[in-house]
């Protein structure tokens, strides 16, 4: 008896070690699986991380200036003068390095990530100036005070619905990436949605007032002549857009190609008023290539260089190295 209860008792002992083992085994195991919380949260990121425009040393603009004034808000005050000089950089590398980010001076997708904040009515300080200098420079108007108040949350509600995003008023990850890449019009920022026609006189004087030139080969403004550049029937987020570009790159911008006859026909054409020529300083082709992607060449030989939001097309650009410009389409 003694011994086939010894048996017995040795058999208990053997399956509640092994059921002890089995769960160690597990418990082991278990830290090594994937943690649903840190994958969740990268996916968002790289999202964000994709539609950033890259702002480096030598540029100047709004977007330099957005730059300087989050780099103040975070606790590297920073001059916001618009240049991207060796100061900047230096505050850009100090941020980068309390960051554990790369620090290059040069904010790309991950800096820009680290560098904005969710703003919303009641917020105050550099980063709501920022936010206020971008919406400016997306034809959204408003005084740069550094105060979220009712017409700030007016004007990125309407931003916001311009560009398909939530118009909740909340300028949170999508709508400063948007910003800041011209409202997804890569430094354009022509308003979507601008169907409006102006007459010669009247784009003339919007471009006039926001420092913007017109020349012609033949001194004319008259569409129906091929050597003129005519503004006449232009639409007003093509004019926003253009002003935008200047505004957002700081560069000198001419207009050398409106609505007059001679050019391609086609829906989104320039008689129709969504396309406008302008001239080709380095400025302004490195600012495009810089904040635009470049998609594909034309029959012609012109490479165009894109911007998209939500998954459509909203500005593109043909290099026309040959004509001396650039040939701009706002959808």
């Amino acid at each position: 008896m003694r011994t086939a209860t010894h048996r017995i008792r040795l058999i208990a002992s053997a399956a509640l070690l092994a059921t002890a083992l089995s769960t160690g085994a597990a418990a082991t195991a278990a830290p090594h699986a994937p943690a649903p919380a840190a994958v969740s949260a990268a996916a968002p990121a790289a999202a964000a991380q994709a539609s950033w425009p890259t702002v480096k040393p030598g540029q100047r603009g709004v977007d330099v200036t957005t730059v300087q004034l989050l780099l103040t808000a975070r606790g590297h005050a920073t001059k916001a003068d618009g240049v991207y000089g060796s100061g900047t950089a230096a505050k850009a590398k100090a941020f980068q390095k309390a960051q554990r980010l790369t620090a290059d001076g040069i904010v790309g997708p991950r800096t820009w990530a680290r560098l904005v904040t969710t703003l919303k009515a009641g917020a105050k300080g550099a980063a709501v100036t920022a936010l206020q200098h971008q919406l400016t420079a997306n034809g959204h108007t408003v005084k740069a005070d550094g105060a979220f108040g009712p017409a700030t949350t007016t004007k990125v509600k309407a931003f916001q619905k311009a560009h398909r995003l939530t118009a909740d008023g909340i300028a949170g990850t999508r709508t400063w990436a948007a910003l800041v890449r011209g409202g997804g019009s890569g430094g354009g920022g022509g308003k979507p949605g601008g169907g409006g026609k102006l007459s010669d006189a009247q784009a003339a004087a919007k471009l006039k007032a926001a420092g913007i030139s017109r020349v012609s080969s033949g001194n004319c403004t008259d569409r129906n002549r091929k050597n003129c550049t005519s503004l006449q029937g232009i639409r007003v987020g093509t004019v926003n857009g253009v002003i935008s570009l200047k505004k957002k790159s700081g560069c000198k911008v001419t207009v050398t190609g409106g609505t007059e006859t001679g050019h391609a026909g086609g829906t989104y054409s320039h008689w129709n008023g969504y396309k406008v020529d302008i001239s080709r300083t380095s400025c302004v082709t490195n600012y495009i290539q810089g904040h635009a992607k470049k998609h594909h060449k034309r029959r012609d030989g012109a490479w165009v260089w894109r911007v998209t939001s939500g998954g459509k097309t909203v500005v593109d650009y043909a290099d026309e190295r040959w004509a001396n410009h650039w040939d701009i389409t706002y959808y």
